[in-house]
């Protein structure tokens, strides 16, 4: 077991209380959570992190070595700097990461609430194989397109997640944002596919989990969030009426109020 994490990452914090480590997704950084938190109340420890390749996390992954265990020594590294178990909050590819951290063993978490979460290779286990290859077909032309020097390549991930003329919505600076982390996001699609997480795997979650989603979540999300209910224990279910994938941003103060309702039962 790796204990320590050599790389200078992400670790923002603010107030006082019981700690909840938020983790973003791809394309994405620490102040992608800043609505939430605004919408939470008092009493409460804010960390928050980023991931590899994205805000002041450094990118220690490259196309030979791509596997999640980079991503988990992260989580470890702000854990540890934490100094205190943790309610791990998480949003999209931070949610798949979240996920594998505490299936690892390696972090000490007392709840786990993801949104929007894409462990899409949970999918053929439950009889989704046809899911699970249109998403990873679109990740594989995405890289392609990025090998090819198409500046906009990102646009077609975030579309596939956000619908139609999500990424040509943005304002134009997040765009700038995704165009310049674009690398990151090659690499956290060839990192999903070295996760091998199973239902059993899952069933053997002790922690209280939520599990938040859209109403208007594209299919893949949809059939992942119904695996992943299927599969853990007592797992709850919130879904945020109007919101898609970007759920945090557009939705922030109902996505706080969803994970309020929940912590306040632990």
């Amino acid at each position: 077991m790796i204990n320590h994490y050599p790389y200078r990452f992400d670790f923002h914090e603010v107030g006082s209380g019981p700690t909840i480590l938020f983790v973003p997704g791809s394309f994405s950084t620490a102040r992608a959570w800043d609505g939430v938190q605004k919408h939470l109340p008092q009493g409460y420890r804010f960390v928050t992190t980023s991931l590899c390749g994205c805000g002041g996390t450094e990118e220690t992954r490259d196309f030979n070595d791509f596997h999640i265990d980079h991503l988990v020594r992260l989580l470890q590294a702000v854990v540890a700097k934490a100094g205190t178990p943790v309610h791990l909050v998480a949003h999209s590819c931070g949610g798949m990461v979240a996920y594998a951290a505490v299936l690892s063993g390696r972090i000490d978490v007392l709840s786990l609430t993801t949104f929007e979460t894409n462990n899409m290779t949970l999918l053929p286990e439950f009889g989704q194989t046809a899911l699970h290859d249109e998403a990873f077909e679109i990740g594989r032309k995405f890289e392609q397109s990025y090998l090819d020097k198409d500046p906009d390549a990102a646009a077609a991930i975030i579309d596939f997640w956000g619908g139609k003329g999500a990424f040509a919505a943005m304002p134009e600076p997040i765009q700038a944002y995704i165009r310049k982390t674009a690398l990151a996001n090659v690499l956290d699609w060839r990192m999903a596919t070295t996760i091998h997480s199973a239902k059993a795997d899952y069933a053997a979650l002790k922690i209280p989990v939520q599990l938040v989603r859209g109403e208007l979540a594209n299919p893949v999300i949809t059939a992942i969030h119904s695996a992943l209910l299927e599969s853990i224990p007592h797992a709850e279910a919130a879904e945020i009426a109007g919101a898609g994938h970007f759920l945090i941003n557009s939705h922030a103060k109902e996505c706080a109020r969803a994970l309020q309702a929940f912590l306040s039962k632990i």
